[in-house]
């Protein structure tokens, strides 16, 4: 990964974000798990730093949050939805200690039921057809099913803030499914 996981509880927020801003659009090395511990120490910091971070720091931490993300599914693949999944919490998180705000995209709730819809693995009514057999399914059938739960929990959290979103009424029809998901 040259030198890009070196130090990383040593980091301060602004050497994270330098680090994470820094990354290119190219190819990048390292495993999930070496990803997985960048993501973990940068929300980390972004957590233990929350009141002090600026409205331009916010806007750096997004970019450096979208550059962070993008890397790791470069190197390692989607690794199930990880490199989503970690995306909506953090944003879920942030918008439920924060709220919506106009300055950064982290902090928009649209984004966060938007992507977690449109990476649904399959449509509501085959996901109700194969609930109600869900024990007898191939493993892959099983895994959909649950990634749909998954996917539904940060969007979940954010209710409140989502009732008037265009596809509000289509979660809804998700979440009518989620009691018979695995």
């Amino acid at each position: 990964m040259g030198g890009l996981i070196d130090n990383l509880d040593r980091l301060d927020l602004d050497a994270h974000e330098r680090r994470w801003l820094a990354l290119g659009a190219g190819p990048v090395d390292g495993a999930a798990s070496q990803w997985m511990a960048a993501a973990r120490t940068f929300t980390a910091r972004i957590q233990q730093d929350l009141a002090a971070i600026t409205d331009e720091q916010w806007r750096k931490n997004a970019e450096a949050w979208a550059n962070l993300m993008a890397a790791a599914e470069r190197s390692t693949g989607p690794q199930h939805n990880e490199w989503l999944l970690r995306d909506l919490w953090l944003r879920s998180w942030l918008l439920e200690k924060m709220g919506p705000r106009e300055h950064g995209q982290l902090f928009d709730p649209g984004l966060v039921i938007e992507r977690a819809l449109d990476a649904m693995p399959m449509s509501p009514e085959q996901a109700a057809e194969l609930a109600s057999q869900w024990r007898e399914l191939e493993r892959s059938h099983m895994f959909s099913l649950r990634m749909i739960r998954r996917l539904l929990n940060p969007v979940r959290h954010l209710a409140p803030l989502l009732v008037d979103h265009l596809r509000w009424s289509e979660f809804e029809t998700w979440e009518r499914l989620a009691g018979d998901l695995p």
